[in-house]
């Protein structure tokens, strides 16, 4: 040790820095490579399975909502009256039945590319289908048909073959009349294949292919069309697992993962038991290890030779003006350490970094605050085009149509309801406005609540109290209301029984205060309001946090919201306005 500490001795300054930085420098770029080696493969190879794992949930969705358009396309059917009248109307010809079939069903299916067929079977006997008679398709078959007739459920059945080679893809369910309950028949779409296979298609390119197996693990959707409603058996190299997860297997010599992703299980309520099944080339889908190996061992020999000729070229950089600052930092110190007092002074490359680091510091305060102004701006700014994206005279004027159909219908709750959806939008929107008085804004929860008390009948109860001196108070729009949402989603809605919510107000000699609480089921900690991570315009409405922010942006850091909650108990939302605010004296 003495030797080389003497050998070290025999050096100047620069030779002996330059030594010990590319010493350090070295195992330093050492020790990370040999960790890269160790860990990147490991590291690598989970970050690619949850990559495909992440695709596969993604796609999952996406063939989950397009079962929820084929719902909604059900009921579009077992609404429209004209269908079940036109095939009861004895005044026609079992042509014009069909014919004027064939008309609505186009209408009700119009924008929907991937509806191939629709076919009503009459309890008569009588088939009626979107598609001319000559066209080639699969009529749905007795199985079908009698799987249909005997459950109330929805089924999905065998994949249907047509003339020119499209596959379809049944679902079926019973026909009932909307309004009386008799059931007319049973109907069933014919959802083209390819509009499932569009959604994963390109999913896994260069890696591998994806399909669809459904009940009985038979295939519903696959690239190769002639497989369509084969099924898996269990000693198939593709069978899938009856979970969720990925299993290894060798096709030809090569290694493979199948992966099998369930669909959602509120799907099975709908009759669709399907799994998305991927395979996948391993060594395709660990490329990416090995070229970050390959990466890695030419990173590593690039920068010894960068850092070689860096240590020499800082040691003759950094040792003269380190030897002057020595100097200089013993004079601070026997003066008092006025660093700050001396910066401008001096003419080294030290003094020059330490007065850079001051200017960059005063910069990067002035860009800060300039930041902070224009993103305040650009909030406000987005309030406003948020609030001016409708027309309202449009939607006015749709509602009011609505409600006047209800009228002439005859269905005074949907009259009722239409017409508090009216009152909700004409006051949230207001002409533009940010601010509407108290009263108002009252007047829009009421709106708001007497529609949730026809979607939840008998489940709570709300009561105002509020004086009359603050009715005429102009506020923040859109205040009050999301907290009376939140309390009845959050609170009454998850509670046993009818719930109470009451909304109140008061003035104090700095603030305007409402309160909203409920009886409801409340939570531990009191504290509503999500995370800064969360999204909270998608959770409640508009939300708590967004309530928070826009208080705070309107009114000021004094005025906000706060939260007090016991399980069990209740929850109450408090809002505090400051009188003194910009708000209030526009």
């Amino acid at each position: 040790m003495s030797e080389r500490t003497g050998l070290l001795r025999r050096l100047n300054v620069r030779s002996r820095f330059a030594v010990v930085v590319l010493i350090g420098l070295t195992l330093h770029l050492t020790l990370l490579l040999v960790v890269f080696n160790l860990f990147s493969g490991r590291y690598l190879t989970g970050s690619l399975y949850r990559h495909v794992e992440q695709t596969h949930r993604q796609i999952g969705l996406s063939v989950e909502l397009m079962v929820d358009d084929i719902q909604m396309l059900f009921l579009r059917f077992l609404v429209n009256a004209d269908v079940y009248k036109t095939m009861g109307d004895e005044a026609l010809s079992a042509a014009e039945k069909r014919d004027r079939f064939r008309t609505l069903a186009i209408s009700l299916t119009d924008g929907n590319d991937w509806i191939g067929d629709v076919f009503v079977i009459a309890q008569d006997g009588e088939t009626y289908r979107m598609l001319p008679d000559g066209t080639v398709v699969e009529r749905p078959d007795d199985l079908l048909l009698h799987r249909i007739g005997s459950t109330g459920a929805p089924v999905v059945g065998s994949v249907k073959h047509g003339l020119s080679g499209e596959a379809y893809i049944p679902f079926g369910q019973q026909y009932r009349n909307f309004n009386t309950g008799q059931t007319i028949g049973e109907i069933v779409f014919y959802v083209k294949e390819s509009a499932f296979y569009a959604l994963y298609g390109d999913s896994l390119d260069g890696l591998g292919y994806s399909f669809i197996v459904g009940g009985g693990d038979r295939l519903i959707s696959h690239p190769d069309k002639s497989r369509l409603g084969d099924d898996l058996p269990a000693s198939d190299l593709y069978h899938p697992a009856p979970a969720a997860g990925y299993r290894k297997f060798r096709l030809d010599g090569d290694p493979y993962l199948l992966i099998t992703y369930p669909l959602d299980d509120r799907l099975a309520a709908l009759g669709i038991d399907w799994k998305f099944v991927s395979v996948v080339s391993a060594p395709h889908l660990l490329t990416a290890v090995s070229e970050g190996n390959r990466a890695a061992v030419l990173f590593a020999a690039l920068t010894f030779l960068f850092l070689l000729a860096l240590s020499f070229y800082l040691a003759s950089r950094i040792t003269n003006p380190v030897l002057r600052l020595r100097r200089k930092l013993a004079a601070y110190g026997k003066t008092g350490l006025r660093l700050v007092d001396e910066r401008g002074r001096r003419g080294d490359e030290i003094g020059e970094l330490e007065n850079s680091y001051y200017q960059m510091v005063e910069r990067i305060n002035q860009l800060l605050l300039q930041n902070d102004e224009e993103k305040e701006k650009q909030r406000k700014a987005e309030l406003v085009a948020l609030q001016s994206q409708i027309n309202p005279h449009f939607l006015y004027n749709t509602l009011d149509a609505i409600a006047w159909i209800a009228r002439l219908k005859k269905q005074p709750e949907i009259e009722r309801m239409i017409s508090s959806l009216a009152t909700f939008f004409r006051i949230s929107l207001h002409k533009g406005d940010k601010f509407i008085p108290v009263e108002e804004e009252i007047k829009l929860v009421q709106s708001f609540v007497t529609v949730e008390s026809m979607r939840i009948p008998d489940k709570f109860e709300i009561g105002y109290d509020v004086p009359e001196e603050m009715k005429r108070i102009p506020i923040l729009k859109l205040l009050l209301q999301p907290l009376v949402e939140n309390a009845i989603k959050h609170g009454i809605g998850e509670k046993r029984g009818k719930g109470l919510i009451r909304v109140t107000g008061r003035i104090t000699a700095e603030e305007y205060v409402f309160e909203v609480d409920d009886d409801g089921v409340g939570f531990k900690g009191g504290q509503a309001l999500p995370g800064p991570d969360e999204n909270a315009l998608f959770r409640s409405g508009y939300g708590l946090r967004n309530v928070e922010e826009r208080i705070r942006l309107e009114y000021g850091a004094g005025s906000g919201l706060t939260v007090r909650s016991e399980p069990g108990a209740g929850t109450t939302v408090v809002v505090r306005l400051r009188r003194d605010s910009a708000a209030f004296r526009r």
